[in-house]
């Protein structure tokens, strides 16, 4: 499976709102990033104001930002190779860089945690996804 990083460098897209075109993606990438994530995949989100040392140790983001610059914000690597530049990533191009069993996690989501050892007794993070939470538990 790929190692999959999305870099940006706006320095508090959380703070946008959710009606923005920053603040929508952004919001849309990281959950995204946090699913995949939380169900296995190498995927992760890196900012540049929490994660300064990480931008500075990537070669791929340090191409980026001696051919593009800025410009080249936010971007998207696999295994370290950029993949995309100047744009939040879509749901499908970050799925395209990951394998096909990523694709049945999301499908299939209670499926992902089955072997996570909690048995489904957080309910924090099962609530959704259809563990059953130890209260449904019979």
């Amino acid at each position: 499976m790929k190692a999959l990083r999305v870099y940006d460098i706006n320095l508090s897209p959380e703070t946008q709102p959710i009606d923005t075109e920053i603040g929508a993606d952004y919001r849309r990438v990281t959950t995204m990033l946090y699913t995949l994530s939380a169900r296995g995949a190498d995927a992760k989100y890196m900012n540049l104001h929490k994660d300064a040392l990480i931008f500075m140790e990537s070669p791929a983001v340090q191409q980026i930002m001696r051919t593009d610059g800025m410009d080249g914000f936010p971007c998207m690597t696999a295994d370290g190779e950029i993949v995309l530049t100047g744009r939040y990533p879509t749901n499908e191009e970050i799925l395209e860089q990951l394998d096909a069993d990523m694709l049945e996690m999301l499908a299939n989501p209670a499926s992902a945690f089955a072997g996570s050892g909690c048995n489904g007794v957080c309910s924090s993070c099962h609530s959704a996804c259809g563990v059953p939470t130890a209260s449904q538990q019979v």
